[in-house]
């Protein structure tokens, strides 16, 4: 039986996979990988063109939500079910290595994993099951998806690229895309442009609606000056779509508002709709006025040191805690 690693290898360790992260994110950068090309076309859930144009000026910093930590997470499990349900071998790629398109180099992606036939297969988990994904074994997936494996497919070479994917936690399938060299030709152009313009000639994206829009607008602009300036016709229509879209979203509100109350209505003091939605009370929480407590604590001991401090401190604390019962919130239930 092996020794456990020291304390120092696993600490070099560590240090040795961050350091070749922080290196393979900086070669990211270098190029547009199969993700960053869903967002240039404007077709992902995630990105946006301004989101890929900090990114590859090193003006944002690149971090992990929960949904992408999980789906490291399932990655391995995802695609041991691919190879079972398949019952094709695969191997396991360096998530830290960047593959670039031969003759193509300023396109690139990292590979999940790839079948003996050298065709990669890519993880991923979702949520739900919507309308524009098809049966198992059908190419009948999402646009964003399609683009990453379009150029995974052109990174090996191969003729289809498949796609593992667990839908809610439970519901396993996959899918298949084949090679179309009118797609890589598209591909290959638009990026070309987009890179020359944005990055070589470091032209900003258009802004959009996007949070990585706002967030950049935000501390590109952080302080106004005393200038003003006159509105053009283009300025003037935003203007107006804003305020169209403020008033649509207001009654929006209050038709969302009023259908609820009709459901709490309906419901009373029933917990559930089955299937539909569900009204209960969260747990009970509490409400501790701390200045209260500090000022009480404070009196008491002025008035008498010797009494034991930690113990004084949890009885004043006791006092000024007044018990809240749960809030009662109306969920609806995913389909």
């Amino acid at each position: 039986m092996s020794a456990a690693p020291s304390p120092t290898t696993q600490l070099i360790t560590e240090q040795t996979e961050a350091e070749r992260r922080a290196a393979w994110l900086a070669d990211r950068r270098t190029c547009v990988t199969g993700t960053d090309v869903a967002a240039i076309l404007g077709v992902s859930k995630w990105s946006s063109p301004v989101q890929v144009w900090l990114d590859k000026k090193g003006l944002s910093e690149t971090t992990e939500n929960d949904a992408m930590r999980w789906g490291r997470r399932l990655e391995r499990p995802i695609l041991q079910a691919y190879s079972d349900t398949v019952g094709v071998p695969i191997a396991f790629a360096d998530p830290y290595t960047l593959h670039r398109v031969p003759g193509f180099p300023l396109m690139g992606a990292s590979l999940d994993a790839v079948r003996e036939d050298r065709a990669p297969v890519d993880a991923k988990n979702t949520r739900r099951r919507g309308d524009d994904w098809g049966d198992d074994g059908t190419d009948q997936i999402p646009v964003y998806y399609a683009a990453q494996l379009a150029v995974q497919m052109m990174v090996q070479g191969t003729d289809f690229a498949d796609l593992a994917v667990l839908f809610s936690g439970q519901d396993f399938s996959w899918f298949r895309v084949h090679r179309d060299p009118e797609t890589e030709a598209m591909l290959k152009e638009r990026v070309a442009a987009w890179w020359e313009r944005h990055v070589v000639g470091d032209v900003p994206p258009e802004v959009d609606g996007s949070d990585s829009s706002t967030e950049y607008l935000r501390k590109r602009f952080a302080k106004h000056t005393e200038l003003t300036r006159e509105a053009t016709p283009e300025v003037v229509e935003w203007v107006r779509q804003r305020q169209e879209a403020y008033t649509a979203e207001r009654e929006a509100k209050a038709k969302k508002q009023e259908a609820e109350n009709h459901i709490k209505a309906f419901l009373g003091d029933a917990q559930a709709i089955p299937g539909l939605v569900t009204w209960k009370n969260n747990r009970p929480g509490k409400d501790v006025n701390y200045e209260g407590a500090y000022l009480a604590l404070i009196s008491a001991l002025e008035q008498d040191r010797t009494q034991p401090v930690r113990d004084l401190a949890q009885r004043i604390l006791d006092q000024h805690t007044t018990p809240t019962p749960g809030a009662r919130v109306l969920r609806f239930i995913r389909k």
